[in-house]
Order: C-alpha cells, then structure tokens, then sequence
C-alpha cells in the first residue's frame, strides 16, 4: 500500500483550473488565488490589479506559508508566481510546477527546489531562451498554444500538459 503525499494546487485570477486532480498518489489542497490573496470577491483583471499594484501578492505569500509543507506545487499562471514567491520565503515544497506563469521571467535566481515551467509559444510575456536555460530546472514550450492553453489542455488525460507534468514528478520525486 502506498502513501499518499500532498499536493499543493494554486490557480490562475479567473479560478481555472476549477479543479485538479490528475495524480491519483497525491491528497490535493486546490487553493483559489483570490482566497489566499485575501480578495475572495476578486476576479480577472481585478484580482490582477490586487497581486501586482497591491499587496495581494504578498499576502498570498503569507497565506501559502501558512499552508504548511507539501510534496509538490502546481501553479497556474499568477498562482505559480504566488508558489514561486512563497518558495522564496520558506514554504517547503520539494518540487513546483509553474504553467504559464509570465511573470517568473522577472526573476534572476534558481529555486533550491526542482522547478518545472510551461510555456504557451503564443504567450507574448513568456520569458525568452536564456532564463530558460537559467532559471528553472527545466522548461517546456508548447508549439502553437496560447497564455491560457492550460484551461483546455489540463482536463484532458491524454494531453502532452498532462505527461509532461507526471514525467517531472517522476524525476523530481
């Protein structure tokens, strides 16, 4: 019998994904950003706002610190910069996953941990060549897709997102 581990999920400033649970060996928390930003009536381009002209993202640091130590974090777009930030400031994960999360690229240092990103070749903020090479463990471009490709491509069990996702864990765990 195997144990199960915790797995930490953080979405995007519109709630996508709504829920996910693709890794049957992991007890998943899905955490909604604009909760853990302290703006739980906040959504879209508001939300937004809150993170990055306001404190929210550091109160959403805070908030996942509280969380306590996981096994793995997924972060979808904001909610990877949320992980990545609380990371930076103690939350204890051994590994995080980053899907489309634009504004990593303002980051010059590696985690301590495995870090995965993921990239829509079609995100125009996406960080370019060099901080990929530099910055995270490891990183992949999907051809043709957009910012928000995760939205689709993430409920879907066939999709390359998917195993592209358990194969990471599998080197990292």
């Amino acid at each position: 019998m195997s144990m199960k581990r915790d797995l930490l999920v953080v979405g995007d400033i519109r709630g996508c994904p709504k829920v996910f649970e693709p890794l049957v060996r992991f007890e998943h928390r899905n955490l909604h950003l604009a909760d853990v930003s302290g703006r739980p009536d906040l959504s879209g381009e508001e939300l937004h706002n809150h993170l990055f002209k306001g404190d929210g993202l550091e109160r959403a640091v805070q908030s996942l610190r509280e969380e306590g130590p996981s096994c793995l974090g997924i972060g979808f777009s904001a909610g990877g910069t949320a992980l990545w930030h609380a990371v930076k400031a103690g939350l204890n994960l051994q590994a995080l996953i980053c899907i489309s999360s634009t504004r990593l690229r303002f980051e010059v240092y590696p985690l301590h941990i495995p870090t995965l990103v993921i990239w829509g070749e079609c995100d125009p903020n996406r960080p370019d060549d060099t901080w990929n090479d530099a910055v995270p463990s490891c990183s992949q471009t999907y051809a043709a897709k957009p910012h928000d490709f995760y939205c689709a491509d993430i409920a879907n069990p066939g999709s390359d997102l998917r195993k592209d996702i358990a194969a990471f864990i599998e080197r990292a765990m």
